[in-house]
């Protein structure tokens, strides 16, 4: 599936012709796909009122589009064609008179900022600034006229839009950022899913910021795909130098000039991964491969121009699917510069490592500036048609997704969730259906449209950093529970079926915000790996020598004590680690690491700093080296405080005030002593992520908790007559 979809998603971003033709799936899509909320959060320059949003797509074999205003998915017919458009030199668009689709709402007009996405493929999402794009609907089967800047006529020129690609289908949801025609505006995108899934992608530095690097690096082939008057950076084979006769035309023509001859002689070999190792050979012109595993045949059946392999097209978007499988290999080996024609014909060459991707000339410069990890999230985007191959992509593929974000503006200026989004389930173990809530009020009335009845709720999971109040009225004035950062049942206090409306609003009060290690905005001397840590995370960052420093932008809710926790690993004994803020003039706090047993050991080695409110970078720095990070968080102290203070985690019958079960002490070091042990059927702890460390069935009097990392837990007791508490314990 992988193979068929990455062909799918480039033929999706082709913009050679302007009507959007029906695309011919190797899958049946499941119409039965859960609905999934996206939410649009606002971290641009631009209103509300001022961003403009579409979403066009295609349901069984139909071209459709969603009116984000109501939820309703609408078939494309031409009499949607009534708004009127610029006309440019006469030229009245397909419908010779200037109109089009009525297609477009405010993002100030979509209630709650989120759009519901049934089974949908090859969808677009598109968010235009200052004015609604022009889009012209022809019919179900025919589809729409998408924005064609090759145009001079084309309504859309000047108007300023992103575009998020999407497919909510059978193989779960699939959905990512582009920069393959363009860069226009930061973006960022998050999904999470069942199980714990979740993933972001997007840039994080300002429009301004990206300008000005790409004007400061960029090389003089490459200079002017960005163009000043716009803001607009383009992909090189939309600007004329690139195109055949510019002073770039011929950019890639003597590299591919000399893969064609040098494999004339001999084999090209190469694995590409799940589809296979292919051996190769030129003959006149054809380039053909055969898979050693099985024989299947595969060809590129000319040499490619140079735009042709910047582009994924012609030579290298034709023929069966297992063609298109060792062509988008081949173009993105070009595009990179992978193919060592330094190695002898007959080695197998690899193509996966991306250390040595935009090493050697000619290479897509475009897409190395999109690749730097201070420009994109982990160094992941869409920056050419094939970017996929070997998982470079910003794809994000969800199998059993719940919820996403779309943040307008990428992720600069935010240290974690922006949008506080509370998910809703039907069941206290947080594996029912669920609904996504982002900040702001619902009643009833809102809550019902929403897919959430008042008696469907039975338990909240609430982002850090925000808080949830429920009210037993419809007026967010009577009788109020609040819920913050934790995993909440609601069945014992009876609020399933009391609650008729909810607020979800920031809470300065509690904060908490995890930064990945490898998520830096500028880095001195380190390096990635993958890493083994069984708390999470994808990458570590190890390589870490004396001097060597990483900054990572924050934004704290306000000034006061906070407990930073890092999580690292060491086979060496008293390495060090120091934070710091104004590029290293103000020392923030150190602390010692341990040896930890090996490189993939992991622990936790925390300290307490005082930090200022508001939004600033802030360093990790060391004398010494040698050890890995994986991540770390800034919390509050607060809850730590609190509970150290009391000694034992404890719960009160609110109607007797008795005490119902006692955990002592804490802080706990080894050993957890339980007060009436003998009424409890479970005992579940999970760490501060929501990952459940230790589960045990009917527990006696006391319970180990060596193998629990330092930190705050969570402990959800149940008890025989089925009812649940929770209380939080520190283990030290």
């Amino acid at each position: 599936m992988k193979t068929k979809f990455t062909y799918y998603r480039a033929f999706l971003r082709s913009q050679k012709i302007t009507m959007v033709l029906a695309l011919a799936l190797t899958t049946i899509v499941a119409w039965s796909q859960p609905v999934v909320p996206f939410t649009l959060y606002n971290n641009s320059a631009y209103t509300d009122a001022n961003i403009y949003v579409a979403v066009v797509g295609k349901q069984n074999g139909n071209h459709v589009w969603i009116d984000t205003r109501t939820g309703a998915v609408k078939p494309m017919q031409s009499s949607d064609n009534t708004v009127q458009g610029p006309i440019y030199n006469g030229d009245g668009g397909p419908g010779l008179n200037g109109r089009y689709a009525n297609c477009f709402a405010r993002l100030s007009e979509i209630p709650n900022k989120v759009i519901n996405f049934p089974g949908i493929t090859g969808c677009r999402v598109l968010i235009s600034f200052n004015s609604q794009l022009y889009l012209y609907f022809f019919s179900t089967t025919q589809g729409y006229a998408a924005p064609n800047l090759a145009n001079p006529n084309d309504p859309n020129q000047g108007i300023r839009f992103e575009v998020i690609e999407l497919s909510n289908a059978d193989n779960g949801l699939w959905a990512n950022t582009t920069r393959v025609d363009s860069y226009q505006y930061p973006m960022g995108l998050e999904v999470w899913g069942n199980g714990g899934f979740y993933k972001k992608v997007g840039e994080f530095k300002t429009h301004a910021q990206i300008l000005s690097q790409w004007q400061s690096s960029a090389p003089a082939a490459f200079a002017g795909c960005y163009d000043a008057a716009k803001g607009i950076i383009h992909f090189p084979s939309k600007t004329p130098a690139f195109q055949p006769g510019g002073a770039q035309g011929n950019y890639f023509t003597s590299y591919i000039d000399q893969i064609w001859s040098k494999y004339s002689t001999g084999d090209l070999i190469f694995n590409s991964g799940d589809a296979g190792t292919w051996r190769g050979r030129v003959s006149g012109s054809v380039f053909a491969f055969t898979r050693t595993s099985d024989g299947q045949v595969a060809r590129i059946n000319r040499k490619p121009t140079s735009v042709e392999a910047m582009e994924g097209s012609g030579a290298l978007a034709e023929g069966g699917e297992w063609d298109k499988v060792v062509q988008s290999q081949i173009c993105a080996a070009i595009n990179r510069h992978a193919i060592d024609l330094n190695l002898p014909v007959g080695a197998t060459q690899d193509f996966a490592t991306a250390s040595k991707y935009y090493v050697n000339n000619p290479y897509n410069w475009y897409c190395k500036f999109w690749h730097q990890p201070d420009v994109s999230l982990d160094g992941l985007t869409y920056a050419f048609a094939y970017d996929d191959v070997f998982d470079k992509s910003s794809t994000i593929n969800a199998s059993s997704p719940l919820r996403a974000t779309i943040t307008i503006g990428g992720f600069v200026g935010l240290s974690s969730n922006p949008t506080g989004v509370t998910t809703t389930y039907k069941d206290c173990n947080y594996t029912g259906s669920a609904v996504a809530l982002p900040v702001g009020d619902y009643n009833l009335a809102a809550l019902n449209s929403r897919g959430i009845l008042n008696n469907d709720i039975s338990s909240l999971r609430v982002t850090p950093g925000y808080k949830v109040t429920l009210y037993d009225n419809d007026n967010f004035t009577g009788t109020s529970l609040v819920i913050t950062s934790d995993n909440s049942c609601l069945v014992g206090p009876g609020w399933n079926d009391r609650a008729t409306s909810i607020r979800v609003a920031q809470n300065t009060s509690s904060f908490s915000t995890r930064m990945e290690a490898e998520n830096w905005i500028s880095m001195s001397g380190v390096q990635t790996e993958t890493t083994q840590d069984p708390s999470g995370g994808n990458l570590n960052v190890g390589w870490i020598e004396a001097g060597d420093w990483m900054a990572y932008d924050v934004n704290i809710p306000t000034a006061g004590t906070y407990t930073v926790t890092y999580r690292v690993a060491s086979p060496n004994a008293n390495t060090n680690l120091r934070l710091e803020k104004d590029a290293g003039a103000t020392q923030l706090g150190s602390v010692t690491i341990p040896n930890t047993g090996s490189w993939q050991t992991w622990a936790n080695v925390s300290h307490n700093v005082t930090l200022p409110a508001g939004a600033y970078s802030i360093g990790i720095a060391t004398s010494s080296g040698g050890f890995n990070i994986n991540y770390f968080t800034i919390s509050n102290g607060a809850n730590i405080a609190a509970l150290s203070a009391r000694g034992a985690a404890v719960e009160v019958n609110p109607e007797t005030q008795e005490r119902l079960f006692a955990l002592s002490p804490n802080p706990v070091k080894d050993q957890l002593f339980i007060k009436d042990y003998e009424q409890i059927k479970q005992i579940r702890i999970f760490d501060i992520q929501g990952k459940e460390v230790i589960v045990i069935e009917r527990p006696g009097s006391t319970i180990s908790v060596q193998s629990l990392k330092p930190g705050i837990h969570i402990v959800q007791i149940e008890r025989l007559n089925k009812s649940i508490s929770k209380e939080k314990i520190v283990k030290e």
